[in-house]
């Protein structure tokens, strides 16, 4: 696909006009249309913007991604054994006061003397634009 296809493709699945994509990046509609048509191609310089405001990446834009799909890791779910009930509330108060992996689920059992913690984490599926200063 030619960059002005994947422009077109990426504002009508956004339900973007040409307009309201051509006032968030500052440019004309004019020069919306011309990129949409293959009149012109956008600036280097108005590609990385490109690709933040439709949450992809320049290589998507230029037709350089790559066609197999590259897994990311969604959730997971993870069993603990603590020595006790308190210490398996206390890893959930840790688990709950982290940023990254959210912690969506939990479940505290007892199996045959043994306390069983089993949480559930998820991670955002935006990954790639996460910033770890």
């Amino acid at each position: 696909m030619d960059i002005g296809g994947a422009i077109r493709e990426l504002r009508l699945k956004r339900g973007v006009t040409q307009e309201g994509l051509a006032g968030a990046l500052g440019v004309s509609a004019q020069t919306v249309s011309r990129w949409e048509n293959g009149v012109n191609f956008p600036d280097l310089s108005m590609l990385p913007e490109l690709a933040v405001y439709f949450n992809v990446t320049t290589d998507f834009l230029l037709g350089l991604e790559r066609k197999t799909v590259m897994a990311k890791l969604i959730r997971t779910v993870e069993t603990f054994e603590p020595a006790s009930r308190e210490e398996a509330e206390e890893m959930v108060l840790r688990f709950k006061g982290e940023k990254f992996p959210v912690l969506k689920d939990y479940k505290i059992t007892s199996d045959g003397g043994k306390v069983i913690l089993q949480v559930t984490k998820e991670f955002n599926s935006e990954f790639d634009n996460m910033r770890f200063d």
